[in-house]
């Protein structure tokens, strides 16, 4: 790869790597906040932080080489209807496997991932409204 090629592929997805990567950390914050074992936040918000910094570079790239369409909501929400609840089991199952008894699914998994679907559409809300901004001309 190029030097000019290695430029184009940060821009391309930095923003979805810094959103993803903010995510977690604030996650972490306030489950600290909220009173969790500080290992339990910070091993929560790493295991949150990573696929989302993975997914939202994945969205990034998706969005800039066209095959989600800028100013279009839809698609990007369809990607993050998947993308989202399997970020959030990764992170209750990865931060019960680290921290607490080992491995589990979180109870009512459909239940569980049906939930997080409905606050994916919260999350892609504030991940188009931070990428227009990051990424000029909203690309």
């Amino acid at each position: 790869m190029t030097i000019t090629g290695g430029r184009a592929a940060t821009r391309i997805t930095a923003p979805g790597l810094v959103i993803g990567t903010v995510a977690g950390l604030f996650a972490a914050l306030f489950a600290l906040v909220a009173g969790a074992p500080a290992a339990w936040a910070v091993t929560g918000g790493l295991l949150l932080a990573v696929p989302l910094a993975v997914f939202g570079a994945g969205c990034s790239a998706l969005r800039l080489s066209g095959r989600l369409r800028t100013g279009a909501f839809a698609p990007i929400a369809l990607y993050w209807l998947i993308a989202f609840p399997l970020a959030r089991l990764i992170q209750e199952v990865g931060t019960r496997l680290v921290v607490g008894d080992g491995f589990a699914l979180p109870p009512q998994p459909g239940s569980f991932l049906v939930y997080q679907a409905l606050i994916s559409i919260g999350f892609t809300i504030g991940f188009v409204w931070v990428q227009e901004r990051l990424v000029r001309g909203g690309a």
